[in-house]
């Protein structure tokens, strides 16, 4: 075994230690939650979906945390790396672009189908069984794809610094993860996200300070200007501008633009894990929460890109640094080889924690999301129709102690046969941008038809993998794991999905269109705490034909207090949430505007290379961005909550101190 910066037993420590420390925390809170808050994590609504009740500071952190997987902090280094400035730049429009879009996207949620819990339910309610399955479908494949490559890139980081066995870590990283998952539930996971988030950006922004100010071998931004004009001397990069990693005139950075952007699209709407964000959050505050956590999102991929990236490329042109083989990069490995060779073990510490925070808590929102889709669209629509809210939770509980078994699996057959993150993270695009149009213009367009939903979703995704397939034929002569992973070929198969299923879904629906009634999305039925009532999204109908299911009625949920809750909240103004609707839709018109061809284009025009002044502005940049990310995730949610944490606190001591005035 070769060398590693950490003992094994690091990493066993830090993978079971930690976790269970932090799983054993976690519980503390979720136990204080419940004893001396309204919401108790043994009601459906409260463990799939907080109650509805989240407020913009914690959503924010949830997005920020949530979205900032291991392959976020590794891949935007590797493609800076690889392609320079514009690589980590590119992931993040990627990235901020889905989240931005899905703000608006949150706001049509709360307005079309507050009630809902899952994406696939408001299928069904729209196209009955056959776009339920469709949707199910399109979001197990996700969660599954997202899951494995969240494991890949952190046991990859585990093991190259500590040596630890990859299979072991590959099924040990999830257990504690699992634990406080599935004790507390959603607001867990909220809770953890905050809590991770915090120590995610104070470690990135120590990474960052580190090497642009302290470090011995680059310690200002015009020393790293200088190392990156000798590495474009001695490794050019092919498809740039006079070979420079400092320059946006990129033809890899520009074919890695788009195939970023699909990915992102693909990713976002069919994962649960951020639709559950969605509707969880107060139906006020959704749009507002998914843009605000989109744009401090932004600054952690542009960070790892700028800094650890271009240093372990600046890095590469000196004697003594460690040189990385082709699959280290792809592995992800260039930003952590550059902050240990920086900052020595401390570096290799806080490296393995940064990964491992960003692993755990992207994982807990994969466990979460997968037991809502089994618990509610598979176990209470075609097992138990009359399912309880205390029976989905056990449901849930036990579909999460399942799944760290299953995605360890899975991550384990990918690294048997030669597949790593980063050819998840092309591959992902391929396997689930199909589903873009048709899901999102589930919550959008009334006209959607069953038929384009399906047609889109499942036609565009065999679409899809057979252009992947052929291209790579095509281009490499065989079909082979790396002719798979070729820039064109992914690119063709990224294109295709996302091409084939908005073509399908909007040509099928504006030649029969649905007009479709909102209100029966509307007026879904709730899972009853005592009555066993169900949810018009798995209604009794069946759902036979489009629309054809039942909505809500005067039944014995109507006594039910999980019921009166919700029905709380579905006192809403649609009128101030379309206005939201339409706010939120230019701004994110402006703000995309502004990162993909404002800010971008021009660069990329111009036969530009980066002057040493303005690579420093670049710098000033991102660090001022990471503060205003660090003020989102960090300080909103406890400025927010503070009236809630004081009479949580207070409780106890007032109690304690009348017992002993007793």
């Amino acid at each position: 075994m070769a060398d590693t910066p950490l003992p094994q037993g690091v990493g066993y420590g830090v993978v079971l230690g930690l976790g269970l420390f932090f799983a054993l925390v976690m519980n503390v809170i979720t136990w204080v939650q419940a004893r001396f808050s309204r919401y108790s994590p043994s009601s459906a609504a409260e463990f799939t979906a907080a109650s509805r009740s989240l407020k913009t500071g914690i959503v924010v952190a949830g997005i920020v945390s949530s979205w900032t997987w291991s392959l976020t902090l590794l891949q935007s280094a590797t493609q800076s790396y690889t392609m320079g400035i514009s690589g980590g730049y590119w992931y993040a429009v990627g990235g901020a672009l889905q989240i931005a879009i899905f703000s608006v996207i949150a706001s049509k949620v709360k307005s079309n189908a507050n009630r809902a819990t899952t994406f696939p339910e408001v299928a069904y309610v729209r196209f009955g069984t056959a776009g339920h399955l469709a949707f199910l479908w399109c979001g197990l494949v996700c969660n599954t794809i997202v899951s494995a490559c969240i494991l890949l890139g952190g046991e990859t980081v585990v093991s190259a610094l500590t040596g630890m066995n990859s299979y072991a870590a590959l099924f040990l990283i999830p257990v504690g993860v699992s634990i406080y998952v599935a004790t507390g539930g959603l607001r867990a996971t909220f809770i953890s996200d905050a809590t991770h988030t915090f120590f995610l950006l104070a470690i990135l922004l120590c990474f960052v300070f580190t090497v642009y100010t302290r470090s011995d071998t680059v310690g200002s931004p015009a020393r790293l200007y200088y190392l990156l004009e000798r590495a474009a001397e001695l490794s050019p990069v092919d498809g740039n501008y006079h070979g420079s990693y400092l320059t946006f005139r990129s033809r890899p950075g520009a074919i890695f633009a788009v195939q970023s952007i699909i990915t992102g699209f693909g990713l976002v709407n069919c994962d649960q894990g951020y639709w559950s964000r969605a509707i969880a959050s107060n139906p006020g505050t959704t749009a507002k929460a998914y843009f605000l956590g989109g744009f401090a999102w932004f600054s952690i991929p542009f960070a790892c890109g700028t800094t650890l990236g271009l240093a372990a490329r600046a890095l590469s042109t000196l004697p003594d640094f460690q040189t990385l083989s082709p699959s280290d990069v792809s592995a992800g490995l260039a930003g952590v080889q550059a902050v240990t060779y920086v900052m020595g073990k401390a570096g290799a510490v806080l490296a393995l924690l940064l990964v491992f925070l960003s692993v755990t808590s992207a994982l807990s929102a994969e466990m979460i999301a997968v037991a809502t889709l089994l618990s509610f669209d598979v176990y209470r629509q075609y097992f138990r129709p009359d399912a309880t809210s205390r029976e989905i939770v056990t449901v849930s509980r036990y579909c999460i102690a399942f799944w760290p078994v299953f995605s360890g699996a899975i991550a384990s057959m990918f690294k048997a046969v030669g597949i790593n993150m980063g050819w998840l993270f092309y591959f992902l695009g391929v396997a689930t941008a199909s589903g873009v149009f048709p899901i999102a213009l589930t919550f959008t367009w009334r006209d959607l038809s069953k038929a384009g939903a399906v047609a889109g979703s499942m036609g565009g995704m065999a679409i899809a993998l057979a252009v992947w397939f052929a291209a790579a034929k095509a281009t490499g002569g065989k079909i082979t794991v790396e002719t798979l992973s070729g820039q064109w070929v992914s690119f063709a198969g990224n294109a295709a999905a996302i091409g084939a299923g908005g073509v399908l879904s909007v040509g099928l629906s504006l030649w029969r269109p649905a007009r479709f009634d909102w209100e029966k999305t509307r007026n879904m039925r709730v899972v009853s705490g005592e009555s066993g009532s169900r949810d018009g999204a798995i209604g009794e109908s069946g759902g036979g034909k489009d629309g054809d299911v039942a909505v809500n009625e005067k039944t014995s949920e109507d006594s039910d207090p999980e019921f009166q809750r919700l029905q709380a909240t579905d006192s809403l103004d649609i009128k101030s949430l379309d206005v939201t609707f339409r706010f939120y839709g230019w701004l994110f018109a402006l703000f995309a505007a502004v990162i993909t061809i404002i800010i971008p284009v021009p660069l990329g025009a111009a036969p530009y290379v980066f002057s040493r002044h303005f690579f420093a502005g670049v710098v000033g940049i991102q660090i001022i961005w990471l503060f205003l990310a660090v003020f989102l995730a960090v300080a909103l949610p406890l400025i927010e909550s503070r009236k809630a944490l004081w009479r949580i606190v207070r409780r106890p001591l007032v109690s304690s101190v009348l017992n002993e005035s007793g």
